[in-house]
């Protein structure tokens, strides 16, 4: 099958065919200084306070990083919370 096969199957069923992904960007890095530290279980606060910028450069730095990395998006850990009853 063929590239013009593939996208005029693609056009009949209402599909848009993404383009493939090239080569991914490397990190900088001040990237890869934040991804190193929020594996290391420091917060956004701490990342920020250590650098000297601020939580809002630490969390943007820290979101290209995945996209270029193609990963998800940083998970917070839930704590647990104890009911007094």
């Amino acid at each position: 099958m063929t590239i013009a096969d593939l996208q005029s199957v693609a056009s009949f069923h209402g599909w848009i065919l993404a383009p493939r992904p090239g080569p991914r960007a490397p990190l900088t890095p001040r990237e890869r200084q934040i991804v190193d530290s929020v594996l290391s279980g420091r917060t956004t606060k701490e990342i920020a306070f250590d650098l000297g910028v601020s939580d809002t450069t630490v969390r943007v730095l820290y979101s290209r990083a995945m996209k270029k990395l193609g990963r998800s998006k940083r998970k917070r850990k839930k704590s647990k919370q104890t009911s007094h009853a």
